[in-house]
């Protein structure tokens, strides 16, 4: 039995536009520390678990991913391509049944490779944890986070009794630099509730028995077969075909049989339909970047803002501008004299100019751009 951790990689990402395109999502892009892709930082985040890794992303992306994990061990037998997208309930379903084939009693964790995490080491024994709870019950896990505020745009995992402490094993032999013990409380989890109203989102966190849904989860190989036979049979057998028609070298009815399976997110897939489902309650540094607003928070966090609040990337200045967030990557200088809180990205192809508070309507510019057949800047 191991440990093994699944990073999925595969979206395509338009909210941090005109930086992030079809062809450079989010996780490819240099915004974690040092300029490394958000990819790369989430596996050298990883390593401290001893875990084996593999990439979960789509075959469009596969080179791209390789390009960026080069130096870190991981290599093409460590990638888990999707054929096209499908949601990451099936991508996690399939990858699953790889891991599985090559270690039938495995103990998983997936991840996402496009956050921003400001405690590595809390992150990880978070996950650890998670898995051994998992390893525990036999079921499925997953970590939520102690909400700072009452966010919309995020789900939400409800709190049910607590587990007793000396129920918790370890999943595998103890990691490097992990404790092989639990110190963050953890639940039965009662559901969960997605992209909440503003005044039942404020609820949620006055109540205090509800947590950010993360989407970081654990489960035994095993156990998440078993609960995605009973959920979704069609699904589980579809997948059982996939993996059967690529070990007999059949690849091109592989791919037609997997893009014939519906889109879904493991949540409502698998997740929400599980008889034993735990939480681990965590507190860490952490935000999605779904926005560049929430990018220019997680730099001013981290401590890359001036002493008037901006964070300049690239060739950028700032005269009496305060609260701004500059990438400059066309080539071109990008000034700011006497503004406040503004979003300024320069990728040489386009040019983005919007107040923080309103980051989020980016994905409005991507669709009017879409429906006027602006692909070339998708």
């Amino acid at each position: 039995m191991a440990l093994h951790v699944l990073i999925l990689a595969g979206g395509s990402g338009t909210r941090l536009w005109p930086l992030s395109r079809a062809a450079l999502p989010k996780h490819l892009l240099p915004l974690g520390p040092g300029g490394t892709t958000l990819l790369r930082a989430t596996v050298e985040r990883l390593l401290p678990l001893g875990a084996e890794v593999r990439v979960v992303t789509v075959e469009a992306q596969a080179a791209a991913c390789l390009a960026a994990l080069e130096g870190t061990g991981l290599d093409e037998r460590s990638l888990v391509a999707e054929p096209a997208p499908r949601g990451t309930g099936p991508a996690l379903g399939l990858a699953v049944r790889e891991v599985a084939a090559a270690d039938p009693e495995a103990v998983v964790c997936s991840v996402h490779a496009d956050h921003h995490v400001g405690d590595d080491a809390a992150y990880c024994a978070a996950l650890w944890e998670a898995a051994g709870w998992a390893a525990a019950t036999d079921g499925l896990a997953t970590v939520g986070l102690v909400p700072r505020f009452a966010a919309t745009g995020f789900g939400y995992v409800e709190l049910g009794e607590e587990h007793r402490p000396a129920t918790w094993r370890p999943p595998v032999v103890s990691p490097r630099a992990l404790h092989p013990s639990p110190g963050l409380p953890a639940y039965t989890a009662l559901g969960f509730a997605e992209k909440p109203s503003l005044a039942l989102a404020e609820e949620f966190v006055a109540g205090g028995r509800h947590l950010w849904n993360l989407g970081l989860f654990a489960w035994s190989a095993a156990a998440f077969g078993r609960e995605l036979r009973a959920a979704a049979p069609d699904v589980d057998d579809a997948l059982a075909e996939v993996v059967e028609l690529r070990t007999g070298g059949r690849a091109t009815e592989a791919a037609e049989r997997y893009r014939a399976i519906p889109s879904a997110a493991v949540e409502p897939l698998v997740l929400e339909r599980g008889a034993r489902l735990s939480v681990v309650a965590a507190a860490f540094p952490w935000s999605d970047l779904g926005s560049w607003s929430d990018l220019l928070e997680a730099r001013r966090a981290a401590g890359e803002g001036d002493a008037a609040g901006n964070v300049l990337g690239g060739d950028a200045v700032a005269a009496g501008a305060r609260g701004c967030l500059v990438e400059s990557r066309g080539g071109r200088t990008v000034a700011l004299v006497g503004v406040e809180d503004l979003v300024v990205v320069d990728t040489g192809d386009a040019v983005l100019v919007v107040p923080a508070q309103q980051a989020q309507a980016v994905r409005d510019v991507v669709d009017l751009l879409r429906a006027g057949g602006r692909t070339e800047l998708l």
